[in-house]
């Protein structure tokens, strides 16, 4: 993979680099996120935990395109792989069933088998 920076910039208020770079992964896929974190620190030199990956774009057509990049120097930004995994076992939980709501028609049938039953015993109480 042939990484070439095209514009940096240092943001000291953020304490970050921000960094745009083209990239050429030569006829695969377009990276994801996890690989293109593990791959720019290597590059840069850098830990993984402080590089993000804001936006990728690839050039329609060709296996080129843009990566914007910050590199913090104390923020720690989760690993996206793991995220992926934890994301995953999310999903993989059984959901919970939730109960439904009964139908107007039900609660009024009920509400008006409850009237009735209190009726006579209303009845009861003034004989």
């Amino acid at each position: 993979m042939d990484i070439q920076v095209a514009n940096e910039k240092e943001n000291p208020l953020l304490k970050r680099r921000e960094i745009l770079t083209s990239i050429d992964y030569q006829g695969g896929p377009t990276p994801s996120k996890a690989d293109l974190q593990k791959i720019l620190a290597e590059h840069f030199k850098v830990n993984v935990d402080n590089v993000e990956i804001s936006k990728i774009m690839s050039d329609v057509g060709l296996s080129k395109g843009k990566v914007w990049i910050k590199i913090w120097h104390e923020k720690k930004i989760p690993i996206y792989a793991e995220l992926k995994k934890e994301k995953k076992k999310e999903k993989q939980k059984p959901k919970e069933k939730k109960e439904k709501p009964q139908k107007q028609e039900e609660v009024k049938e009920e509400a008006k088998t409850e009237e009735k039953s209190e009726v006579p015993k209303e009845e009861e109480k003034k004989e």
